[in-house]
């Protein structure tokens, strides 16, 4: 059996999963959608993700037993990652040893911590990190996701 990656998205308002749709046709990966179990105002929800919290997420694929790798993907809250994201990587299970990948979505060119936060956490568990990519709102809309894209994507085949 051929290990495959999964990305794991979580997407408010479309562009990451978008992205992340497009990526699952470029390495040929199985996808599953992080959404909360309760849906917030998006003030609270931007709250939360500055605050670092979690907040219960419905079911999806956490166990990454029969796959290689794993991209994680969120858009950019105030800086950081979605409450649910949060959540999603301490439900993970079956991580050390495969390798990982995170990409972000965000409407201004900002510093962000996103990227970074995730990277931290799953070094921790032991995964392999294999790289991570930006894409701003704007060239979603316009389905530019430019070369780092097609770098990205390279990691995972």
């Amino acid at each position: 059996m051929e290990l495959k990656t999964l990305i794991a998205c979580y997407s408010y308002s479309g562009h990451t999963l978008k992205v992340a749709e497009a990526l699952k046709k470029a390495i040929n990966a199985d996808i599953t959608h992080i959404e909360s179990v309760k849906d917030k105002w998006y003030l609270l929800r931007l709250l939360d993700a500055i605050r670092g919290k979690k907040v219960p997420i419905k079911p999806c694929q956490t166990d990454l037993m029969s796959y290689q790798g794993l991209v994680l993907c969120c858009p950019v809250w105030g800086s950081r990652t979605p409450a649910a994201i949060n959540q999603y990587l301490v439900e993970i299970k079956n991580v050390k040893g495969k390798q990982f990948g995170v990409f972000v979505t965000s409407g201004g060119k900002r510093p962000q911590k996103a990227t970074i936060q995730m990277r931290e956490f799953l070094d921790k568990e032991g995964m392999q990190f294999l790289g991570q990519m930006r894409i701003l709102t704007e060239d979603v809309e316009k389905e530019n996701y430019g070369e780092i894209f097609d770098f990205f994507a390279k990691k995972f085949v």
